[in-house]
C-alpha cells in the first residue's frame, strides 16, 4: 500500500516521511464542520423561556479531535525508526494538516496525547492521536494566529 502524496504534517509527506497513513476515518474526523460557540443569552424568571442574541456572523470555537493513523513498516527496525521520526515531530506541538482532497485548507492542530497504540501486527501499527485545533477559522495558507511568532 501506497498512500504517498495524500496527507501532509507540517509540509512533508506523512506516508513518505514516517509511514503515516490517515484512514477514511480519520479524514472524515478531520472535515467535518466545525462546532460553534454558544450563543449570548439572557434567561430571567420575568420572561419566558429565553432571550437569544441574533448573530449575524456566529464564531467559531476550538475542537478536540481524535484520529487514528497507521505507521506502515516492512520491519520492527523499520517501524521503530519510523516512530522516533514521527514522535520527534509531534513533540514540536503544532500539526499543520493538509491532504490532498482539500490542498487550500490547513489544519492547524496541537498534539495533546497519544489515547492508544496498538502493536505492531505485519507491518502496520495504529495509533489514536488526541489533537486540539484552537482556531478552526484560521485554516488558509497564511497562519493569521501567528503561532510561530507568540511569546507567553
Amino acid at each position: 500500500m501506497n498512500r504517498a502524496g495524500e496527507v501532509f504534517i507540517n509540509d512533508l509527506d506523512a506516508f513518505g516521511n514516517w509511514g503515516v497513513s490517515f484512514n477514511d476515518k480519520a479524514i472524515s474526523t478531520l472535515i467535518e464542520p466545525e462546532p460553534l460557540k454558544t450563543a449570548v443569552e439572557f434567561k430571567s424568571t420575568t420572561i419566558n423561556g429565553k432571550q437569544v442574541r441574533k448573530e449575524k456572523e456566529p464564531k467559531v470555537d476550538e475542537r478536540d479531535i481524535t484520529i487514528t493513523i497507521q505507521i506502515y513498516a516492512t520491519s520492527r527496525e523499520d517501524l521503530f525508526s519510523k516512530l522516533a521520526a514521527f514522535k520527534k515531530e509531534m513533540k514540536k506541538r503544532r500539526m499543520v494538516i493538509r491532504t490532498k482532497y482539500e490542498p487550500d485548507v490547513y489544519y492547524r492542530c496541537d498534539y495533546l496525547s497519544c489515547s492508544q497504540y496498538k502493536s505492531f501486527h505485519k507491518g502496520l501499527a495504529t495509533f489514536s492521536l488526541k489533537l486540539n485545533e484552537p482556531n478552526p477559522a484560521n485554516r488558509g495558507k497564511e497562519d493569521t494566529d501567528k503561532y510561530d511568532e507568540t511569546e507567553v
